[in-house]
């Protein structure tokens, strides 16, 4: 158990998912009793971290103006998943690089906590609308709706969220666009969870300016194969495409990663 676990714990990766991967019989609790005698030849310094906090963002964009939040209240989607029926949301948020630099903008399914993103030049509304026409674009070449897909959008209040029409609209319907109380993260937070697994690989105030897209795809990629507890073993990557097939994965530019090569560490960008 100490080589599988010690080679585990250095490629970055978190017990759950070494856990479930490997089909160990030990508890996360045994194993942390093992590191604490000495029995691995790990070290606790190598573990991954159990909770980073947030730091608070620099508000430089103008914000929405109260009209376009108009009945896009938090309140108003929790009444609209209830009258439609809708048990789904795909969440979105930005995670920045250096401050001016590029930045990611994120998307994460709510039931599964299947995540992609994009990689913005800067975090402005343009480039919001841009790369989200983008995608909706690719989709609808392959016969597919982001809106039927997506119907449900919840987000932040950032300024790089203002242009809501061009977020909302697709090219057979449009998607409903709702926005989280002021100062309230915690209302996205299957999204929050996943933004700390990337830092895990992109620590904060690293420069997002030398990668590139399939950089980002790739960080994903690991993300979305790692095992989790709450999904009783499997991963994001194998209940998204158990639901909507591979196919849409690929379009999303998401790979699935064998469970003995996931990395969650800077150590995946190493070039």
């Amino acid at each position: 158990m100490d080589e599988i676990v010690s080679a585990a714990i250095q490629r970055g990766q978190h017990l759950n998912h070494i856990i479930a991967s490997n089909e160990l019989s030990a508890s996360r609790a045994s194993i942390y009793r093992y590191l604490e005698k000495g029995y691995l030849s790990t070290k606790p310094i190598d573990f991954p971290r159990v909770v980073k906090f947030r730091k608070r963002r620099t508000r430089n964009l103008q914000p929405i103006p109260k009209t376009a939040k108009e009945e896009r209240s938090y309140e108003d989607f929790q009444r609209f998943l209830t009258e439609k029926g809708i048990s789904y949301w795909l969440e979105m948020d930005t995670v920045t690089g250096r401050i001016g630099g590029k930045v990611l903008l994120t998307f994460n399914l709510s039931f599964c906590n299947f995540i992609f993103a994009r990689l913005l030049d800067n975090k402005t509304a343009n480039e919001v609308a841009k790369h989200l026409y983008a995608i909706k674009n690719d989709l609808h070449q392959k016969e597919m709706d982001f809106c039927e897909l997506f119907p449900v959008i919840l987000t932040d209040n950032g300024g790089e969220f203002a242009r809501v029409d061009d977020i909302e609209m697709d090219v057979r319907g449009e998607s409903k666009l709702f926005f989280c109380d002021p100062n309230r993260s915690d209302q996205k937070g299957r999204i929050e969870k996943n933004h700390t697994l990337i830092r895990d690989i992109l620590p904060k105030r690293s420069s997002f300016d030398n990668l590139t897209q399939e950089d980002i795809n790739l960080v994903c990629s690991h993300i979305n194969s790692v095992k989790r507890a709450s999904f009783n073993g499997k991963s994001a990557c194998e209940l998204f495409t158990f639901t909507y097939g591979e196919e849409l994965a690929t379009l999303l530019e998401i790979s699935k990663i064998d469970p003995e090569n996931v990395i969650q560490s800077p150590q995946l960008l190493d070039k």
